[in-house]
């Protein structure tokens, strides 16, 4: 069986002048994530956000109906999360993020979870999971983790790489060890703070503890990591050593495999039972 696997949209609101398309919202998907699930025999679709405030969303499909074609999501990476989202106050406006994605992606994450269904979460995707379960971010490392390694760099973008180290007995650990640490991507300037109900600490950076990866103690699939695996794939010299992003992969692809082989049997299907905090 080929699966179906659902991907949160990007959104652009004031997309620039010179794609053609001025005052409209463009919903997006960055291609090396697609490519990082059809390699392993596994179909992208994402999932488009309808837009609160138009009148077409009274017709939608209920997140119910979404949830029960596909058989598993991802969260993709972009901009902060809104403070507001975990109930935080702004910084600075730099941070404001994106509230209205925010939402959206929360509505699809809690379907997900609802169904049992596996969520694997990048970057912004892990820090939503955090969110998800009551838990809080770093604004900002620099500045309110004085001390830290540079986690994020806009001139070198996905060719910033710091090491990583794998809580023993964890998921990551039973994928690729925790003897020795492990080399990644790191775009980010927020982490996870506080962390949410049920959730436990999969990866931290060796150099100043920050959170890289966490996941739900519990029934079901729901892992979130910090860095970038699908920017593993690109060959090149700085790529070199990088964590091999296949084993990540195909560990989600498993958990989506048992699942619908599950559903597909016609045996009775017990809820994931992941109790989420509730909605402020």
């Amino acid at each position: 069986m080929t699966l179906r696997i659902g991907i949160s949209a990007r959104l652009l609101h004031n997309p620039p002048l010179g794609l053609g398309l001025p005052q409209k919202r463009l919903q997006f998907l960055e291609s090396t994530m697609a490519h990082w699930i059809m390699a392993h025999r596994a179909i992208a679709l994402m999932v488009p956000f309808v837009d609160e405030e138009s009148p077409l969303s009274v017709n939608r499909a209920p997140m119910t109906e979404i949830v029960a074609m596909l058989d598993g999501l991802v969260l993709q990476g972009g901009i902060d999360i809104c403070p507001e989202t975990y109930g935080d106050t702004l910084r600075d406006p730099a941070w404001a993020g994106d509230a209205i994605r925010d939402r959206y992606e929360l509505a699809l994450l809690r379907g997900f979870i609802d169904a049992g269904k596996p969520v694997l979460g990048v970057c912004r995707g892990a820090q939503l999971i955090n969110v998800c379960f009551g838990g809080s971010l770093v604004q900002d490392i620099p500045s309110q983790r004085p001390g830290s390694i540079n986690h994020q760099d806009t001139n070198r973008y996905d060719r910033l790489m710091h090491e990583v180290e794998f809580e023993p007995g964890s998921t990551l650990d039973a994928l690729y060890g925790s003897t020795t640490p492990h080399r990644v991507t790191s775009i980010h300037h927020q982490c996870v703070d506080r962390l949410g109900a049920g959730l436990v600490v999969e990866a931290r950076s060796p150099r100043d503890g920050i959170i890289e990866a966490i996941r739900h103690d519990g029934p079901g699939y729901v892992l979130g990591v910090q860095w970038h695996p699908e920017f593993h794939l690109s060959p090149g010299e700085e790529t070199e050593g990088l964590l091999d992003s296949g084993p990540m992969m195909m560990d989600f692809l498993r958990s989506a495999h048992a699942r619908a082989d599950r559903h597909q049997s016609g045996e009775t299907q017990v809820h994931a039972g992941l109790a989420l905090p509730k909605r402020a």
